[in-house]
């Protein structure tokens, strides 16, 4: 018997393969050119970001990339539910680390959307 996946998991899991991308690319060149980012901080009188939360974002991107990337292949249901509930887990860890640090936001319930419509394709794949 064929497996079925959804339309939704698939369109999701390109997003995220594209947004991931960005973010990869993105994470690599900030920690590139840290030094100068944080000089250029420095002289504007702002605080300096921690080389740690450049490093978590591109982690973050990584999972991200590896939720797509299972999500278009599909191997298997288990395989997809399980990258899944990591992608979903690092999602809400990082909206309440973002919560206790700098104060709630009504834009973290935005970063809810890709996830649960990930969730919801999973779930509508047999």
């Amino acid at each position: 018997m064929k497996k079925k996946k959804s339309t939704l998991l698939n369109v999701v899991s390109i997003l995220l393969i594209i947004f991931s991308a960005f973010g990869i690319l993105g994470g690599i060149i900030t920690l590139a050119t840290y030094d100068a980012i944080t000089s250029a901080l420095e002289s504007m009188g702002m605080a300096a970001i921690p080389m740690w939360s450049y490093v978590v974002s591109l982690i973050m991107s990584c999972i991200d990339m590896a939720a797509g990337i299972m999500g278009v292949m599909y191997r298997s249901r288990k395989s997809v539910m399980i990258i899944g509930a990591v992608y979903v887990l690092s999602v809400i860890a990082t909206i309440v680390f973002n919560i206790v640090t700098t104060g709630f936001s009504a834009a973290y319930i935005l970063n809810l959307i890709l996830p649960v419509l990930y969730v919801w394709g999973w779930y509508q794949s047999e």
